[in-house]
């Protein structure tokens, strides 16, 4: 199979290919563009993705785990059955053109830094985001459903127009946030009130 890096040397572009090579904990993978791409069933844990870009891909059983995205952009990718704990996902880079947004499936997402990023309309199903952090993150209209949020945190996040009715264990504080237009159900609303001291029986 090969790793990565020995199937993309001396390319700057790959286009509608399946893509199964590994990367090392500590390889860097730099200034590549990847469009409709499938990258399935390997592991890029502690890799550097440098300047890469990646349009309309999908990951699927991918090991992302403490992976770094220096300058990289991620446009309308599709993450399924990942994992990718304490990952650095704030280091992506906005381009001049908003990307579109990315769908997370059944990923393993805990201790991951979302910080500063534009994540309006991304959707997050059936994952965990246990202590993940959302401070200055933009989630308007993201979709957040049947997922975890336990110990999350969302200072100053924009959560305007978001919806997490099926998403559970978060506390907010309104108070360090934006959230007209906010959607939850009754349970979520719990961690809406808790900061106030508030409990619901």
């Amino acid at each position: 199979m090969g790793t990565l890096l020995e199937h993309v040397t001396g390319r700057t572009s790959i286009v509608d290919e399946v893509l199964t090579g590994g990367l090392d904990d500590g390889e860097r993978l730099a200034d590549l563009e990847l469009v409709g791409c499938t990258i399935r069933d390997t592991s890029w844990a502690g890799a550097t993705l440098a300047g890469v870009r990646f349009e309309r891909c999908t990951f699927e059983r991918v090991d992302l785990s403490r992976v770094a995205w220096p300058d990289s952009v991620l446009d309308g990718c599709t993450f399924t059955g990942c994992k990718a704990l304490a990952t650095s996902w704030a280091m992506l880079r906005e381009p001049v053109l908003s990307p579109d947004p990315c769908t997370f499936v059944d990923c393993q997402l805990s201790m991951g830094s979302f910080a500063g990023l534009d994540l309006g309309a991304a959707r997050f199903e059936r994952c965990v985001l246990t202590d993940a952090d959302f401070e200055d993150a933009t989630l308007r209209g993201a979709v957040i459903d049947e997922s975890s949020l336990a110990g999350a945190r969302f200072v100053r996040a924009d959560l305007r127009e978001a919806d997490l009715r099926g998403a559970r264990d978060y506390v907010i504080d309104v108070r360090e946030a934006r959230v007209s237009g906010l959607r939850v159900d009754h349970v979520g609303s719990l961690g809406l009130l808790a900061p106030f001291g508030i409990d619901v029986e």
